[in-house]
């Protein structure tokens, strides 16, 4: 994990250095909205899914490097959650859990254009694109049970405690156009590969029950039938640890280009 977010952060240096010395002065001013969805334990496959959908808001800094690429620090909120009742499989219905969680997120990408793209230059006023970059971001997982809310990671319902704040990688693809010189309307599909697996707060196994206290022992286990050997579920499996948890944002954003007006003297076109 080390190597990968050190590789990143070399390589949004790299082209930060870059617009330094460019002389460049686009900068695009940005607000966000869209939905935001999980992936994990209680949602393996789902994607553009409704029962998973929820608000998502962001505002954004892009600096225009050149007519190719760009560096873009945004900040996003949203929500996540998860059902077991949703689930496809007997073993995930059977689990019966549910959670949900605020999401905030910090990232800075580096935006690479498909196309030569310049909101001053009618010919180039449009063009796809793709990112990648890193980010970190903060959760707090609760769950309803008969109307009540209960934080969970509090309750250490596999017996560890574990951080609410994260690393994210943040790629994907998107479309970006000129409305005007100064308007700049883009739309993506960002998603996000975690380095935690309790987002959801379920990745291992059961604990053993003497290790937990007895709300935690109530949240932990809510299974509709009792599936292990002892004819209990404590020591068995609850998660799959292997496959960490993702995110992901669709958003549109309409940015404020901040640059020189039109007409002015620009820099070349590489």
């Amino acid at each position: 994990m080390k190597r990968i977010i050190l590789t990143l952060i070399a390589v949004l240096s790299l082209f930060f250095a870059q617009a330094q010395k460019s002389g460049q002065t686009d900068f695009e001013l940005g607000a966000t909205g869209g939905i935001s969805w999980y992936n994990g334990d209680l949602n393996p496959d789902r994607f553009f899914h409704q029962d998973y959908f929820h608000q998502a808001y962001g505002i954004s800094l892009r600096r225009n490097i050149n007519q190719r690429f760009a560096l873009r620090s945004q900040f996003m909120m949203g929500t996540l959650s998860g059902d077991d009742a949703f689930g496809d499989g007997v073993f995930q219905r059977n689990r019966n859990l549910n959670f949900s969680t605020p999401i905030y997120e910090l990232s800075a990408t580096l935006e690479f254009n498909f196309f030569v793209f310049d909101a001053l230059l009618r010919e180039h006023w449009i063009s796809p694109y793709s990112f990648i970059g890193v980010g970190g971001f903060y959760f707090n997982p609760i769950t309803e049970i008969e109307g009540n809310i209960y934080e969970l990671q509090p309750l250490a319902t596999e017996g560890k405690l574990y951080s609410r704040v994260n690393v994210s990688v943040p790629f994907g693809m998107g479309v970006k156009m000129a409305l005007s010189d100064r308007l700049i309307l883009s739309a993506d599909w960002g998603l996000r590969k975690t380095f935690s697996d309790y987002i959801d707060d379920v990745s291992t196994l059961y604990p053993m029950a003497a290790d937990i206290d007895d709300l935690s022992e109530d949240i932990s286990d809510r299974s509709l039938v009792q599936a292990g050997p002892d004819g209990t579920n404590w020591g068995t499996q609850r998660g799959n640890s292997v496959n960490k948890d993702w995110f992901s944002f669709v958003g549109i954003t309409l940015a404020v280009r901040l640059g020189p007006k039109k007409g002015s003297c620009k820099h070349l076109r590489i």
